[in-house]
């Protein structure tokens, strides 16, 4: 369990970090800038993180976290969790975007496709079909990485469309996909 002056520290670093990223790539943040803007010790960066990469990783498991968190209540109280689950994702969309440009987009996708409670909505989706257990984990990567394709556009816009018209365009092609069996 960490002490309050722990989490203090690595939370001046995590804002520092993400202030850092509004403004260039990670590979262009030094560890003495980073410091300054956060006002912490180098010394002290280096006692909990080896690397800026370090740094970034245990924000993007405090999403993912969270984003779990938040999830598993939303689809608890309610077997149709698309509005919620964007509306939650809008609410954190400066996050969100600051980890899709900040990380490899892969490996962020496979992060969040891993999430216990993504997972399962991902599986509601092929479970009323008789498909192989090959073949609806496929469909679901397949139906995962346009929806994550059109989260990201989305979320990443200047003047993202309302929750709703994005919602209508999902159901829309997941009708469309299914509409071809």
């Amino acid at each position: 369990m960490e002490n309050q002056r722990i989490r203090i520290s690595k939370t001046m670093l995590k804002s520092g970090l993400l202030q850092l990223l509004k403004e260039k790539p990670l590979n262009q943040i030094s560890i003495y800038e980073l410091c300054a803007v956060s006002q912490i010790n180098r010394t002290t960066f280096y006692k909990y993180y080896g690397s800026q990469t370090d740094l970034l990783n245990e924000i993007e498991t405090d999403f993912m976290a969270q984003l779990n968190e938040g999830l598993k209540s939303i689809i608890t109280q309610s077997t149709d969790a698309l509005l919620p689950v964007l509306n939650y994702l809008y609410e954190q969309r400066e996050l969100f975007c600051l980890l899709v440009q900040s990380m490899p987009t892969q490996e962020f996708a496979m992060h969040l496709f891993s999430i216990p409670s993504i997972s399962i909505i991902f599986k509601n989706m092929t479970s009323e079909h008789n498909y192989s257990d090959t073949m609806a984990k496929y469909i679901r990567r397949f139906i995962f990485q346009g929806t994550f394709t059109v989260l990201t556009d989305w979320l990443n816009s200047e003047n993202p469309e309302p929750v709703e018209e994005i919602a209508a365009v999902l159901i829309m092609l997941r009708a469309k996909l299914w509409q071809e069996e």
